[in-house]
């Protein structure tokens, strides 16, 4: 079990961090969807025995645990998020409550928490032809990455040639069993193509493991856990292609993240025209990705709405892993190309969220609809023809 307070030699950083986080608690946005939405994806959890809490202050924390224990929640562990200036708490759920009657409960208790279930998060499955640079007008060079990249998803396994020249500093965060690297190895293989960028620093954040249910899954504690990660590393530019409903935990999470210049770049989801939003590319504070073919085609199964920001190439992606040659297809893998392009140009990567999706719908390709529209968002990314090389 993690120890309940940060080890004596990094004292004097928590309270610098927790000085912050007293003087902010009160402040935080969270940007849940439409109320129908929330109803018509309940999605999948973990463990559904299981609560998740995040509350903002040494105090909050202790006063969180012996209220629940006076309620029955027995506490399974208890973990200091740093960088995002958050404890998180998971506690086992007293019967006969359930989900919502524990988060009513907790958040009764702790005015200042956010309580949640363990929702989980999954790969948004990979199912051409060498068309995307061509498609995207990625200039004939390299470009060198301004900074860090991290990613969310799967390991990913370093040693294959085509990330040879990558530098890739990883640490996993999945429970349960060891789930397959392939998803993570497919996205890394995107986004650091030697075609693309060149000095490239790869965070591999590893939340999916194969749960108690035997699904290659992640919960939002794994994903809380790997957004503290990275910003404690300092990597601003964030990767994920992973997909599931929304949850106020992460949404927290990703705000407090996001506040502190946290770049997420996330994919919309394989679930179809007609699917409730995935998150958390469906955040405000996320830049949501879509997938389209050699043609310029929506994917057919790329989840649609308001929140899609910007397309990229993603059906029948011709990927070569480890000297072997297969096709992709799906909005994980249009997601990196995004990712890569914002990498491409130290004016995006030092921008904001609302920043970038300005520029990105500045100089992107309009699709379907003129304008901004639901499907494609504001079009087909364009490579960055002046990028330093």
């Amino acid at each position: 079990m993690t120890p309940f307070f940060p080890p004596l030699a990094r004292m004097a950083a928590v309270l610098a961090v927790s000085a912050f986080a007293l003087a902010s608690c009160a402040s935080f946005t969270l940007n849940p969807p439409a109320p129908e939405f929330i109803k018509a994806d309940a999605g999948d959890v973990v463990d559904d025995r299981e609560i998740v809490v995040l509350v903002p202050t040494t105090g909050a924390a202790a006063h969180l645990r012996k209220g629940a224990a006076a309620e029955g929640f027995v506490l399974r562990d208890q973990r200091w998020l740093g960088a995002l200036g958050l404890y998180m708490q998971r506690y086992t759920i007293p019967e006969p409550l359930n989900g919502p009657g524990a988060i009513a409960a907790l958040e009764r208790i702790e005015p200042t928490s956010t309580a949640g279930v363990n929702h989980a998060y999954k790969p948004v499955a990979a199912a051409s032809l060498d068309y995307a640079n061509t498609l995207i007008a990625w200039p004939d060079h390299a470009c060198r990455a301004a900074g860090p990249i991290g990613m969310i998803d799967t390991s990913v396994n370093g040693s294959i040639r085509e990330l040879a020249g990558v530098k890739i500093v990883a640490e996993s965060f999945a429970r349960g069993g060891a789930a397959p690297d392939r998803h993570g190895t497919e996205v890394a293989a995107v986004l650091a193509d030697p075609r693309r960028l060149s000095g490239v620093t790869l965070f591999s954040a590893a939340v999916i493991g194969e749960s108690a249910r035997g699904r290659d899954e992640a919960g939002v504690d794994s994903l809380l856990e790997a957004l503290d990660w990275l910003a404690a590393n300092g990597v601003r530019l964030v990767n994920i292609s992973l997909a599931g409903p929304y949850n106020k935990l992460l949404d927290r999470g990703i705000d407090v993240a996001a506040t502190r210049g946290m770049i997420l770049v996330a994919a919309v989801g394989n679930d179809g025209a007609t699917a409730a939003p995935r998150y958390p590319a469906a955040l405000g504070n996320v830049i949501g990705v879509t997938a389209v073919d050699a043609d310029k085609a929506i994917y057919r199964n790329a989840v649609r709405g308001s929140y899609v920001d910007v397309a990229a190439p993603g059906v029948d992606i011709l990927l070569k892993v480890d000297g072997r040659t297969r096709f992709v297809t799906g909005t994980s893998i249009a997601t990196p190309f995004v990712t890569a392009r914002i990498a491409s140009d130290p004016r995006l990567f030092r921008g904001s969220p609302g920043q970038i999706r300005q520029a990105l719908g500045a100089s992107s390709v309009d699709l379907g609809a003129p304008g901004r529209d639901p499907v494609f968002g504001a079009g087909l990314v364009v490579g960055n023809a002046a990028c330093p090389g």
